[in-house]
């Protein structure tokens, strides 16, 4: 059976006899999630499209996140999913939301739906996780991990038929509102430039406004926890990835050297969660994290790839899933 193989890294490209790679380029420390479900008997995929006619611009008078139209920026790097079809493109204030939610209580429009959060202080993910990485002399360092938080919650009023999760850091905001039988989502997406500074473009949307097909293969089957690290950079790199369960717990961790195009494909691990964090930093400067979903119907596994922007001659961190 082929492996179709999604992965968010800015460039289309065959790889090996795996698959080929659909993709969607985000700036360095950034992270993005995209869960897919697709039909492998009928090979149907799913592209990227530009033309943002899906953009909804709605109000925002929590003050921590504004509307944006790509359009109007001089640069920019987004591609939307072909298969959500409604969605807003936002830009969120990462710190000024942390502090927010460490109130204990948020104002939050999200496409269209105003919600008031009760949320559960942060859980520090990574606490006392250290990192090994080398300094410019060669020479093998310790270091404190960048801190990831991790906050649940629930929509006001609906204690018992909502939940709210979001994972985050100084930079990066990623997360779910379940409400009313409805999944509300925050992904990053790409990136504008903005006064010569790069911004994090992120999209918000309803579960609800994707198009997608459910597979034919019985669901509630089993499979393993997996990942891959790939390196499709002409260059050697150092990638450090650790492994988070939803609850925080540390379930795995390791600092690889790949050589340009190589793979590594770590050992499978049992799926005992439904939700997983991976943080990964590539060359002791550039972090990422992702939230990673596995497919409730068929085989995935979380794809981790390193490859260069074309346009500054720098390596970055993509993230992606791949389905079969």
């Amino acid at each position: 059976m082929a492996t179709i193989i999604f992965t968010l890294s800015g460039q289309t490209e065959m790889m090996e006899l795996r698959g080929f790679r659909v993709s969607m380029k985000i700036s360095k420390n950034k992270l993005l999630l995209l869960v897919v479900i697709l039909v492998i008997a009928c090979v149907a995929l799913v592209f990227t499209v530009t033309s943002y006619s899906g953009n909804t611009k709605y109000e925002h008078p929590e003050g921590y996140i504004q509307n944006i139209d790509p359009a109007s920026y001089e640069e920019s790097s987004i591609d939307i999913p072909s298969i959500i079809t409604k969605y807003e493109l936002i830009t969120i204030d990462a710190v000024e939301f942390k502090q927010t939610a460490d109130t204990g209580t948020m104002e939050l429009n999200l496409a269209g739906t105003g919600f008031v959060l009760e949320m559960e202080p942060g859980i520090w993910v990574n606490e006392g996780v250290k990192g090994l990485f080398d300094d410019e002399n060669g020479t093998t360092l310790e270091r404190e991990m960048e801190a990831i938080y991790q906050y649940n919650g629930m929509v006001r009023d609906k204690p018992e038929t909502s939940k709210v999760l979001f994972t985050m850091d100084d930079q990066t905001v990623l997360g779910t509102i379940d409400s009313n039988n409805e999944r509300y989502v925050i992904e990053q997406i790409g990136w504008v430039m903005d006064n010569n500074t790069k911004r994090t473009v992120y999209i918000a949307y309803k579960e609800s406004d994707i198009k997608y097909t459910i597979s034919s293969y019985p669901s509630g089957k089993e499979f393993p926890l997996e990942f891959l690290v790939s390196n499709g950079d002409e260059y050697p790199h150092t990638i450090s990835v650790e492994l988070f369960d939803s609850a925080g717990t540390l379930l795995y961790t390791n600092i690889y050297t790949l050589e340009p195009h190589e793979y590594v494909h770590p050992p499978e691990m049992e799926n005992t969660d439904e939700n997983y964090i991976f943080k990964v930093t590539l060359d002791n400067n550039v972090s990422g994290t992702y939230n990673f979903t596995p497919d409730t119907y068929d085989y995935s596994a979380a794809d981790i790839y390193i490859t260069n922007d074309s346009d500054t001659g720098k390596a970055y961190i993509s993230f992606g899933m791949m389905v079969s």
